[in-house]
């Protein structure tokens, strides 16, 4: 067998190990849609859920696109309060899941936010894409606030990490109320991220997920670990760049 058959070969062997579907995981209507603006594929499921663990094969390559957690935090009084976001083991049975009582959480994808901190508890994931949005007289001021990603262990550890947005913002952006910020941050039940919420601010903190740790999808013989990709948020409207030469292209190699 020379080397080009033995290509073939391995081509046709992983095809068919990643053909079968294992596990049928999302009958319990554990799944979603991503939000896939490259490949518009309405049938690619949730945030590297479940229902990605049907091939038994390889682990893959992360194609389908990440759909977010959106959590808004609306400051309905007038002054600044220290708002909360995971947490489960310190917050989820705290009143208004250790936020305060001016501070009021939605979930714009549907679910609620009770949910999705419990869901945080059993299925760790790391979220690869931020996305931070202010609206009301002191945007600028919001964007500009430093959050604390924290995390405290049962054995008394514990330690804070600043995630300081001021210096998050691309030179080149235009938008004055919105930063997308590439932070890695995973999240279980002893992780929990404080921000400051200025008075009659909304704050809308929209996450991409990129790994989902589920136990379920591997007890139904697919992989425990599913990947996405997070999506391209800002430059998607930039006009292609066109250089022009007088030199013969074909030297030109790929970095």
């Amino acid at each position: 067998m020379n080397s080009i058959e033995r290509e073939l070969f391995g081509y046709v062997n992983g095809t068919e190990k990643m053909s079968g579907f294992d596990s049928y995981d999302s009958m319990e209507g554990d799944y979603g849609y991503f939000d896939d603006d490259d490949m518009n594929d309405p049938s690619s499921f949730m945030d590297g859920d479940d229902a990605m663990s049907f091939a038994s094969g390889s682990p893959m390559r992360a194609t389908q696109v990440s759909d977010p957690y959106v959590i808004q935090y609306e400051n309905t009084t007038p002054g600044t309060l220290t708002a909360i976001l995971y947490g489960y083991n310190d917050f989820f049975g705290a009143t208004n899941f250790g936020n305060p009582v001016g501070i009021t959480i939605t979930n714009l994808q549907g679910g609620t936010y009770g949910r999705l901190i419990a869901q945080s508890n059993n299925k760790f994931f790391k979220i690869g894409k931020w996305r931070f949005q202010a609206s009301g007289l002191l945007a600028g001021a919001q964007l500009s606030q430093t959050l604390s990603i924290n995390h405290v262990d049962a054995n008394g550890k514990q330690y804070s990490v600043p995630l300081n947005l001021s210096i998050m913002r691309d030179a080149y952006q235009q938008q004055s109320d919105i930063i997308d910020v590439t932070k890695p941050v995973t999240i279980d039940g002893n992780t929990f991220i404080s921000f400051p919420v200025l008075a009659g601010m909304v704050f809308v903190i929209s996450q991409f997920p990129v790994e989902v740790l589920s136990g379920k999808a591997k007890l139904n013989g697919g992989m425990s670990l599913n990947r996405a990709r997070a999506p391209r948020l800002s430059g998607k409207n930039v006009a292609p760049v066109v250089i022009q030469t007088t030199q013969n292209v074909r030297g030109i190699t790929k970095i």
